[in-house]
């Protein structure tokens, strides 16, 4: 065994010890499961999906565990990491790991069915039922029946409802173990969004609650950052190359998280159709880096942001997304006839809503996680995660 495949089962054994006592809960103190696994220093950060969960130190961090393990609305009481599968990029004593996961909870698919149909007698016996709201409550039920149908998010032989979530670790090797430095949780967003008017937002959704540090190596990643911003404000398709080539490593284990589960990128190639599909079909991106929190280790750095975009729902432009989902699942997954008739179903009451209840220009929270490693004299990005902002 090569010593970085020995390195890599390493770190797969302490990412399913975490797991392991993680699941067992309250059968250990917040404080000695933080301590086993999160190295004790002021700036270790475990970041959650919704807007106040940005813990830094390991006394937050404790907290914040807690709230998971006794909170069933923080979903994440029970999780299976997808440990086999995990993108494991080593860095010296450091690993950045992306990996895929999911939260388990006992909701039966009849209590299910039982809530759509509560929430639908409730909106259609209103007196005044607009087409806003029948647009609202198609959208609702059809990803409701989608995710029901489609097996991702719902095993009815087990009763169990079945909520992905996407992680990124960056680990250190101390002298004991392999440890988490850095911690990175998101949700797909699914209609729950933190929606704004417009830019000039409060300070809760641009600040990070955190003292940031100055120095020349910060200096020079705030210099990528601009650079990154810079692309996305142009969303010129002719740049990705020369953009692909700044600002990405050409690194095998190079991964990317968008915001949508199964949106995951590998590679440097695939990192600049990220690119792409971003400056073709998203929205306008903005970074936020003038508040972005930005910490070193050694030549790993960490880019921590509340990023903003806005959508513009042009309706001749939203009209076409089921057709660029049709192609996109006929040609590109392996996905059954049923399973793509599903997803259309759901991406066609996606545009309804949209184009009946949204105002042109929709601003939505989000977060961004980058992860940067210096070769060759150059910071460039190794790892992104974009993410909704989810309560």
């Amino acid at each position: 065994m090569r010593k970085d495949d020995k390195t890599i089962e390493n770190i797969k054994m302490s990412l399913k010890k975490f797991q392991e006592q993680y699941n067992e809960g309250n059968a250990h103190s917040p404080e000695a499961f933080v301590k086993e696994f999160f190295i004790d220093e002021k700036d270790t950060s475990l970041v959650g999906s919704g807007l106040n969960s940005w813990c830094f130190g390991i006394e937050n961090i404790k907290d914040e565990i807690n709230s998971y393990w006794t909170k069933e609305e923080k979903h994440l009481k029970h999780i299976e990491l997808d440990i086999d599968d995990a993108v494991i990029n080593l860095e010296g004593k450091a690993a950045v790991v992306s990996i895929s996961g999911k939260n388990t909870r006992n909701i039966s698919e009849e209590k299910t069915y039982e809530d759509m149909i509560n929430k639908l007698s409730k909106e259609l016996n209103a007196d005044n039922v607009s087409k806003g709201t029948l647009a609202k409550l198609l959208n609702e039920i059809s990803e409701g029946i989608v995710n029901l149908n489609s097996g991702e998010k719902y095993i009815s032989q087990e009763e169990k409802y079945i909520e992905p979530f996407r992680v990124t670790m960056v680990m250190v090797n101390t002298d004991l173990n392999w440890m988490i430095k850095h911690m990175k949780i998101s949700f797909s967003g699914n209609g729950l969004e933190i929606t704004l008017n417009n830019y000039n937002v409060e300070d809760k959704f641009k600040l990070i609650p955190v003292e940031k540090e100055e120095n020349l190596e910060i200096e020079e990643i705030q210099k990528v950052l601009q650079v990154f911003q810079e692309a996305y404000d142009k969303r010129d398709v002719n740049l990705v190359d020369s953009y692909g080539d700044e600002l990405l490593h050409k690194d095998e284990n190079l991964f990317i998280f968008g915001t949508d589960q199964g949106e995951n990128f590998y590679g440097f190639e695939e990192g600049k159709e990220l690119f792409e599909g971003d400056w073709k079909y998203w929205g306008d991106f903005n970074l936020n880096k003038e508040n972005a929190y930005i910490s070193i280790l050694d030549n790993i750095a960490v880019v921590y942001s509340k990023a903003i975009i806005k959508f513009t729902w042009k309706e001749d432009n939203v009209s076409k997304w089921p057709k660029l989902n049709l192609d996109y699942y006929v040609n590109k997954t392996e996905k059954s006839n049923v399973e793509i008739i599903y997803k259309i179903l759901s991406s066609m009451a996606n545009c309804l809503d949209i184009m009946v209840n949204d105002k042109e220009n929709v601003f939505c929270s989000m977060k961004f996680f980058g992860v940067l490693i210096k070769k060759d004299g150059k910071w460039k990005f190794n790892h992104m995660h974009f993410s909704d902002i989810v309560e």
